[in-house]
């Protein structure tokens, strides 16, 4: 099936935003120790920036949706990103932890929103029985947001500084959505679905539990990378930068293999992505040196680059009727995920017990994959 210049364009402009929206999501762990030093708080404190985003998409993103349901979809998009340039700019100019609060939560108003409409908008660029390539095409920016987005805020922050990374994230958001509003066609909303018959619906909850604990296990390791890069590979300072673009570098070539085969075999990719966590986790746990860690490091991104598109396309494939309200649900155990994950790292990391962290991402990892193993909600469509 031949696609259109303009749809691929579309579909490279929404990559492009989910690229911005995930590495400004993930500013606090690209620039950890900078945002510490110059707010004045202790590394932990910084993990919250994490976890308050979280909670807010957590509580806010079912209500958000709702309100916004009947908005055209690019609309939608449009006024998202909006978002993320205006928490960026006031996060560069913060004088303080406080004001740093308050311009995450800007952002994290609208992100449960953005990805909760993200996903169907490519797939009705693509059209019918292909939402599983569609998403891995646009979930591409999470990887490369990993790839360049992590490394390159890492580098910005530690040779121009912290402010500056900042800004160039609000940048980029605003030079992304000017390229939606040109390349993405009005797309008018779908009849809104009722939110508790989605909140109910009982085909969704084995996605929603495996979401919960495959998020919370990687999220628990994956906030303090930079402190696990210190801990077991003995890197700090610039060379984290490169052990983390090699991290993207794997993280996009395991989305590439998972989006070739999604679509036919649901189950298979979910049970690499879960079980691959528990893998690298128990890797890096047991390294016996800093070059076997570094490698369980760089090969941990490759089945968490899959995590979003195998569960977001379980959503899709489950509640083909009512996308929309379907994932800001999926969205809230996500963000729940998040919280809880860097929580809990953060607790382990403050007693000095980092390796917690990393057993409770192995942990994370398994108990989802057994929830893969018997859920029908991964099973093959046909």
């Amino acid at each position: 099936m031949l696609v259109e210049p303009r749809t691929k364009l579309a579909l490279g402009a929404l990559g492009a935003a989910c690229f911005v929206s995930v590495t400004s999501e993930n500013l606090p762990v690209a620039l950890l120790p900078q945002l510490a030093s110059g707010l004045r708080v202790g590394d932990s404190a910084i993990g919250l920036l994490m976890t308050g985003y979280a909670l807010v998409v957590a509580v806010s993103v079912v209500p958000l949706v709702a309100l916004t349901s009947r908005w055209d979809r690019r609309t939608t998009a449009l006024v998202t990103l909006g978002m993320v340039v205006v928490s960026n700019v006031v996060l560069a100019v913060a004088p303080n932890y406080g004001v740093a609060i308050a311009a995450r939560l800007v952002a994290a108003a609208g992100h449960g929103v953005f990805w909760s409409v993200v996903a169907s908008m490519a797939t009705r660029l693509l059209g019918p029985g292909r939402g599983g390539r569609a998403t891995a095409v646009v979930f591409a920016g999470n990887s490369l947001a990993f790839l360049f987005g992590l490394s390159v805020s890492s580098w910005l922050g530690t040779t121009l500084g912290w402010r500056l990374a900042v800004l160039a994230v609000a940048a980029v958001a605003a030079a992304t959505a000017l390229v939606i509003r040109v390349t993405v066609r009005p797309m008018p909303a779908a009849a809104p679905a009722r939110g508790p018959r989605i909140v109910a619906d009982r085909a969704l909850l084995p996605v929603n539990v495996t979401t919960l604990l495959v998020v919370t296990g990687h999220f628990a390791a994956f906030t303090y990378i930079t402190a696990i890069i210190a801990r077991w590979v003995h890197l700090t300072g610039p060379p984290t930068s490169a052990l983390l673009f090699a991290h993207g570098v794997a993280g996009l070539l395991g989305l590439v293999l998972i989006g070739r085969h999604i679509d036919g075999h649901p189950r298979a990719t979910a049970l690499v992505t879960t079980a691959g966590l528990a893998v690298c986790m128990a890797g890096l746990l047991l390294s016996p040196g800093p070059l076997v860690a570094g490698t369980a490091i760089v090969a941990w991104a490759a089945p968490a680059a899959g995590i979003g598109v195998v569960l977001q396309a379980a959503v899709l494939r489950v509640a083909k009727d009512r996308p929309d309200l379907a994932s800001a649900v999926y969205i809230v155990a996500f963000q729940i995920g998040i919280a809880a994950g860097a929580a809990l790292g953060g607790l382990g990391l403050d007693h000095g017990m980092l390796p917690a962290a990393v057993l409770i991402a192995a942990a994370g990892g398994l108990t989802s994959a057994l929830v893969v193993w018997r859920s029908k909600a991964f099973a093959s469509a046909s």
